[in-house]
């Protein structure tokens, strides 16, 4: 029986993503998708105009699904468990591949307009519901904070940097440091016990 359009349209959308993952954005052919999958390259241009297109799309596709699979983790749990869980997600205690397809998009982003504003959105996003986190957290009682906001952009940035540090030196050290200083933070900033 025939693939759908839509079936084999998605189908390509996440064999382009696992090789993303795996290999990097920019390292990834047309030939080597259309081996992963075993289809030809006429079905990979039937369904999108170029390959800049598919791998925007198919990058755009991927955040959507890692911050929806994230906030289906959370739902339920309170801000204090919510905020643990969101340190964790950002800051894993090993080498992660998703941390493949963000490091190749913030090298496109640097020399491309449309992946620097795909990259922007992105954290926007992550930073609305690390805010929306900590503001519910004081809203609740759970945290203090006169600055919720200011907070979230400081927690954020720190969280961004120690990625970067275990992106490239993912050792259990260096993650529990990190952690630490990460756990630190919030109970300083959030006046946690």
């Amino acid at each position: 029986m025939k693939e759908t359009r839509e079936v084999l349209r998605a189908k390509i959308l996440e064999g382009a993503i696992a090789l993303f993952m795996e290999k990097g954005i920019e390292k990834v052919t047309t030939r080597e998708l259309t081996e992963h999958l075993g289809i030809s390259r006429s079905h990979i241009y039937h369904y999108f105009r170029d390959w800049e297109t598919l791998t925007k799309e198919a990058m755009g596709h991927y955040l959507l699904q890692d911050r929806t699979a994230f906030s289906a983790t959370i739902t339920g749990l309170n801000s204090a468990q919510r905020l643990t869980a969101f340190v964790a997600n950002y800051l894993p205690a090993t080498p992660d591949a998703s941390w493949q397809i963000y490091s190749s998009l913030w090298q496109l982003a640097i020399h491309d307009t449309e992946w620097a504003n795909m990259a922007e959105g992105m954290m926007d996003q992550w930073q609305t519901m690390l805010a929306d986190i900590i503001r519910e957290g004081v809203d609740a009682g759970e945290f203090t904070s006169p600055d919720p906001d200011l907070v979230a952009r400081q927690l954020g940035a720190m969280l961004n940097g120690y990625a970067d540090q275990l992106i490239l030196s993912p050792t259990a050290a260096t993650h529990q440091a990190a952690t630490r200083d990460i756990g630190a933070f919030i109970c300083m900033a959030l006046r946690v016990s």
